[in-house]
This record gives structure tokens, sequence and C-alpha cells, in this order.
């Protein structure tokens, strides 16, 4: 009888639901709707200021997508915010379980050394890795895009605003080590620029290991053709750059530095020193109030890190544009199409500016970038320009 029976169920499933055999179940249905993206939190984990304002940002898109007629592609999406600190250790330790339904990784680290970490776990992999800033991560794969210009851009900017502000008489001393790779490429980098904009810059070579060197280039410097004074780019690093300004206070000179490094609080007691950089006034000049205002209107959401917020908007909407330029649905993640996509994506709005992204070097083609000085311990905007993406040059 319990033979009999059986063989009657089944034979009644297969007339009542036929298609119960070829279609998915429910859950199996719910799971292909969704696409997943894992998120890589800012250093100090999700309930730092920055992390908790990028998960409020990934919410505000999660319920805007799902509200909408056609989600991104047809689909939901559902940011898994991965529960590590987002430091080095954390992300060396971590398994990445990149399944079918994975259509990104969003790091929000903005740390190199974490960031290079991913790279190198996600090496050959053929899902995007998607990073919030990355202006020292060498991108060479790719699966590899980021936010930020290469480091290399503080070498254009300088010579932007050297054209701007200058005649083409003015004297500019380039202060480099040979020892040090980034820096020795980045002030041969800069050198030819200034060249082709119709200057003539001298360049300064020293032991960045030595001291006394600093010193020796200080003076060099200063007596270069007689007392009319001029500017000095220096490629030397924190130290470096240190010791030739105190000098130059010692000897009461004239000249002026322009430092090719990332401002920090260390520089703060360096009265007139000069820096360009992308994201160092984001906050208060770079327009993301109004990604605050947007989440607030729209949905009542509270971000008190803008800039993390925006950055977080930016990434989605960059993935979005790149899968909408495919046709419509999208059944599956079709992995070589999403990532040539995102090679040429256009308009992303990024605070008050739009970026479009260059194919050869996976970042955006353009951003701007402040020259900012030191006054009274604090970084003050003497100028913004406009620069392009350079593409890498391993040497000279």
């Amino acid at each position: 009888m319990r033979k009999i029976f059986a063989l009657l169920v089944i034979i009644l499933c297969v007339v009542s639901t036929n298609k119960a055999f070829c279609a998915p179940s429910r859950q199996q249905q719910a799971h292909d709707w969704v696409w997943n993206v894992l998120v890589i939190p800012p250093s100090g984990g999700w309930n730092t200021e920055p992390g908790i304002s990028i998960n409020t940002a990934l919410s505000w898109v999660e319920r805007e997508i799902s509200e909408s007629s056609n989600g991104i592609g047809g689909h939901d999406v559902h940011f898994t915010r991965l529960n590590i600190s987002g430091d080095l250790a954390s992300v060396q330790k971590l398994r990445l379980d990149i399944g079918t339904h994975t259509a990104a990784v969003m790091s929000f680290a903005l740390a190199s050394d974490v960031d290079s970490a991913l790279v190198a776990r996600l090496a050959g992999r053929d899902v995007p890795l998607m990073i919030a800033g990355g202006e020292s991560v060498l991108i060479d794969s790719r699966n590899v895009f980021a936010l930020d210009l290469y480091r290399d851009y503080r070498a254009a900017a300088f010579t932007e605003y050297a054209r701007a502000i200058y005649d083409k008489d003015k004297r500019i001393a380039l202060a480099a080590s040979r020892f040090t790779v980034n820096q020795e490429r980045e002030a041969k980098i800069c050198y030819n620029m200034l060249d082709a904009a119709g200057f003539m810059p001298m360049p300064y070579w020293a032991d960045a290991s030595a001291r006394d060197s600093f010193i020796m280039m200080s003076e060099e410097i200063e007596s270069y053709e007689g007392e009319k004074a001029g500017v000095v780019i220096s490629f030397m690093g924190g130290m470096g750059a240190r010791e030739i300004w105190r000098n130059f206070m010692r000897l009461r000179s004239s000249w002026r530095l322009w430092n090719c490094a990332e401002p920090d609080d260390t520089y703060l007691s360096c009265r007139g020193m000069i820096f360009a950089d992308q994201n160092i006034l984001l906050d208060s000049a770079g327009g993301f109030i109004e990604t605050k205002r947007m989440l607030w209107r729209s949905r009542a959401m509270q971000v008190s890190d803008s800039v993390a917020a925006g950055r977080a908007v930016a990434l989605y909407e960059w993935l979005k544009r790149a899968v909408d330029m495919m046709p419509q649905p999208v059944d599956n993640i079709p992995r070589a199409a999403l990532l040539r996509n995102l090679e040429r994506v256009q308009a992303v709005p990024f605070g008050r500016q739009v970026l479009n992204i260059a194919p050869g070097l996976h970042r955006p083609t353009n951003r701007d970038v402040y020259i900012v000085d030191v006054h009274e311990r604090a970084y003050r905007s003497i100028d913004v320009v406009n620069v392009r993406g350079l593409a890498y040059v391993p040497s000279y």
C-alpha cells in the first residue's frame, strides 16, 4: 500500500504541477532576483563615523533600488557589509565568498596596504573590485577600478598651477632623491611636464638618508642664479621637505616650497608650505553637502560624514551605469561585459564633480585638485586646478 500511495503522489504532482520539476523554487527565485555586493568597511570598522555614514548611504541605495520599477538590470541589490575592522590583518584573514550572484566587491578602506591586499586577493577573477579611494594603488588588473587619480597627479597639478600664476622665466627647482623609486619617477614626470609647458626646471638630486645633503641642497638652491627667488618642488618625502623648509627659514629665504606629498598634520608647523591634493577639502568644498541633503529629504536618513556617504553613492552609480549599458533585463551577470562597461562609464556624480572613466586607467579622466598652503597651523585653500589622470609610467 505504501508503494502504491507513493506512486499516486508522484503521478499527482506531475499532472498538477508539471512545471515544478523545471522551474526554480520560490527561494531560488528570490536568490536569483538579488545581486550581492561585498563591502569592505573603512579603517576601524562599521561603528566609526565614516562607517556609519557609508552604511546609511548603502541602506538608502538598497531601498531606492527595491522601490524602483526595474531595479538595477531587473534585480535588487544587497550590500553585504563584511564584519571586519577594515585593516590589513583582518583583510588578509578574510575569506571572500565570490558566488555566481556577486556583482562586485567595494572597498572603503582608504588605505593603500588594505586595497593592495584586496587587489592581490582578487587577481585573476572576473568580479570587479571598486575602490572608493586608491590614489596609491597601482592598477594593473582588468578587474580593479578606483575613484581617485593615481599619485602622479600632483606633478600635473603643480605644473598647471605654475602655468596659471607664473611667467615662463620663473625659477623652478626640483628636489628629489635617486634612491626612492616613486619620488625619482614623479620628479622626472614633473620635469618633463614643466619643460613641455615652457619652463626651464632645474633638478637637484640628493641622498635622502643623509641629513646634511638637505642643508647643502637648500644653500645651493638659494644661490641659484643670484638672489631672484623661485619655487622648489620637493619629492623628498616628509623628512626631506621639512629640512629644506627649515633651512629656507634659517636663511630667511624668499624661495617657496611646494611639497608633492600627501598633506597631514605633521606639516602644520611648516608655515607657507604648499600642497596639491584631490581629497583634502572635499568635506568643505567638494559639494557633498548635497548628498547629505538628498538622503535626508528623500528618506529622512542622516549622515555625519557626507564625503564617505558620497563615495558610497558614487561607487553604486558607477556600477549601475555599467549595468544599464547592457540589454535589459540582465538575467545573469555577464562578467566580461560588466568589466568592459565599467571602463567607459560616463557622468558619475561625485559631489559637485561629474566623473568620466578613462578606459586605459580604470579611473576618472579628470579630478579637481585643491592647492593649499599652511596658514596658522591649518590648511588654507588658495586655488583649484582640474587635472587629467596620467597613464602609469614605471620609470624614465
